[in-house]
């Protein structure tokens, strides 16, 4: 049986690479087309242009170079100027060729005789006169002392500025030359027009040196380099004065020159004068310029075109969606309504754990209200039996006096004060409100001082206390109040227990209506942990068995029924800083 095989089709996705190579090769070729459409039409088009832009500019050139010809002509006539050259005396010629000078607007008119001086000159008051200066060498003077008209282009040999010299022969009474009249037309005005015009132009004489151009860089360049015999002539006639006449980089192609790496297209026109030539030149990156604006419109086109097809391609495709969409936006609110009851059980996991942890506290606190009740009961009776032997003590009749009976006082505040905090256990056993008293928070200070001064001596601790003047009336329990101090103190004295230098300040002050007592330490401080949890009840950061994690919290509570509150920071510079608030009561203390 023979076996067929088949064919792998290409996938959709594959089919539509295929289709958009091929459209992008198309694409490609469509520009490449046009661009070179469009280059030869741009080529074309500037070359008609340059033809007409070089015959305009030759025009001009022409008539620059010919507009004062005719003068020289006119003065080499003039009796004046005869009776001057046979003479040799120009002196009474300066103030009329200054005249004429002016009147043609020309850089300069001078009288030469025979010899080549000058004896007379429009710039006779100037101080770089002509007057005096041998011009024999230069080819227009021996053109005209031959007998014709003299033409030349040169940097002046006095002024060192460049001009067109136009000269004519003056011809004696006997009919012999007798001198030469001449004047020098400066051209920079031609060429600032041509720079102004944001035209590139440069004409060459018959050396091939530029003489003048629309770029100053390009002047006294040479298109080809001058070979020795040339350069010679040049300085027997000081035509170019120290110029170097360097080679331009102008590299001949088949569709233009390039110029310093400039690719431009070539048009050249013959001046006539002195086998000038004038080159107009167009960079040819204004062509390319035409071609690319072309292949864009070209590719706006194409892509205009695109998009048509596109459009419709897609308002099929837009109506074949729009039932997958609504599938989609069904799916998509069966989603929502999964993460909300996901949501919802994450919160009720967190409200379970809370209420954990809740349950967990109260155990504890029921705990310590059961432990607190048997602690009271148990240590109630001793104290009372304390109490009693003291007031027996106490009695006049009793024998006891002097030190003993100071000390007896002593030992009578303490059990008085056992009693009371026997009394505070049962915070935790029973609810009994107390009645309040108003008092002078400086009290609170002073006697809780005397109740640790002596541990904190032992300890070696500086023990600072910064209270005011004036009283300080708060409404309250000041046993409770006290309490809350202790327990302040006893923190901040276990937390400097490792510092060299361990240091306690205590400081008092009203600011606002309250009360700030703060107990500030210069221990390692709070850590991030005990800033959010110091007042939970059982943490602590203390050793196993060396605290049970309840001071704080009980301060807290204990400040919250006085209508205070308990804050904890780390201080600048270190340490930690706990205080008390509590509202000012504004009745005077009696």
């Amino acid at each position: 049986m023979q076996t067929v095989k088949r064919r792998n089709r290409p996938t959709g996705q594959g089919r539509r690479h295929y289709t958009l190579i091929v459209a992008l090769i198309g694409f490609a070729a469509i520009l490449t087309s046009v661009f070179y459409l469009a280059e030869r039409f741009a080529l074309s088009a500037e070359t008609r242009r340059a033809q007409d832009r070089i015959s305009l500019y030759r025009s001009t050139l022409v008539s620059a170079l010919e507009e004062h010809q005719h003068l020289p002509f006119i003065l080499a006539r003039d009796p004046l100027v005869i009776a001057a050259a046979e003479s040799a005396n120009g002196s009474a010629l300066n103030t009329r060729l200054e005249s004429f000078s002016k009147e043609a607007g020309v850089d300069a008119i001078y009288l030469m005789i025979s010899d080549g001086m000058t004896i007379a000159a429009s710039n006779w008051s100037e101080e770089q006169t002509f007057i005096g200066n041998n011009y024999g060498f230069r080819p227009y003077f021996k053109s005209a002392l031959a007998g014709a008209r003299g033409l030349f282009f040169a940097i002046g040999a006095t002024t060192q500025e460049p001009g067109f010299f136009v000269a004519e022969p003056v011809l004696a009474v006997d009919g012999r030359i007798a001198g030469v009249i001449a004047l020098k037309v400066d051209l920079t005005p031609l060429t600032m027009a041509w720079r102004e015009g944001g035209e590139t132009l440069l004409a060459s004489d018959a050396r091939g040196v530029a003489i003048l151009a629309s770029n100053p860089d390009w002047t006294y360049r040479s298109l080809a380099p001058l070979s020795t015999e040339v350069r010679k002539e040049i300085a027997a006639e000081r035509q170019f004065g120290s110029e170097p006449l360097q080679p331009l980089d102008f590299v001949e192609e088949l569709d233009g020159v390039r110029i310093d790496g400039i690719h431009y297209l070539h048009t050249v026109s013959d001046v006539g004068h002195l086998d000038w030539d004038l080159h107009y030149l167009t960079p040819y990156s204004r062509i390319t310029q035409q071609a690319w604006q072309a292949v864009l419109l070209a590719a706006a086109a194409l892509l205009l075109a695109s998009v048509a097809i596109l459009l419709v391609r897609t308002q099929r495709i837009r109506t074949a969606l729009f039932v997958s969409q609504e599938d989609r936006r069904g799916l998509q609110v069966l989603n929502k309504k999964l993460a909300d009851e996901i949501e919802e059980r994450k919160s009720a996991e967190r409200r379970l754990e809370r209420a954990q942890k809740e349950l967990q506290q109260v155990s504890k606190m029921a705990a310590l209200g059961q432990l607190s009740a048997s602690v009271t009961h148990e240590l109630g009776q001793p104290i009372a039996a304390m109490r009693n032997y003291l007031a027996v003590a106490e009695l006049p009749d009793s024998g006891i006096d002097g030190e003993a009976r100071e000390l007896v006082e002593q030992l009578n505040g303490i059990a008085a004060r056992m009693e009371h905090i026997t009394g505070q256990l049962r915070f935790f056993a029973q609810a009994e409100p107390k009645p309040l008293d108003q008092f002078d928070l400086r009290t609170v200070v002073e006697s809780v001082a005397g109740l640790i001064q002596s541990d904190l001596v032992a300890r070696n601790i500086d023990y600072r206390v910064d209270i005011p003047d004036q009283a300080v009336p708060v409404f309250g329990d000041v046993f409770r109040i006290e309490q809350v101090l202790v327990n302040m103190l006893r923190n901040a004295s276990d937390a400097v227990a490792d510092t060299d230098q361990p240091k306690i300040t205590l400081r008092l002050h009203m600011e606002g209506g309250v009360a700030n007592l703060s107990v500030e330490d210069n221990g390692p401080g709070l850590t991030q942990e005990a800033l959010t949890q110091a007042e939970d009840p059982f943490f602590t950061t203390k050793a196993s068995g060396t605290g049970m994690g309840l001071g704080l919290s009980i301060s807290a509570a204990i400040l919250k029924d006085h209508g205070g509150k308990m804050m904890f920071v780390n201080g600048p510079g270190g340490g930690a800083v706990f205080t008390m608030t509590l509202p000012i009561h504004e009745t005077e203390l009696t």
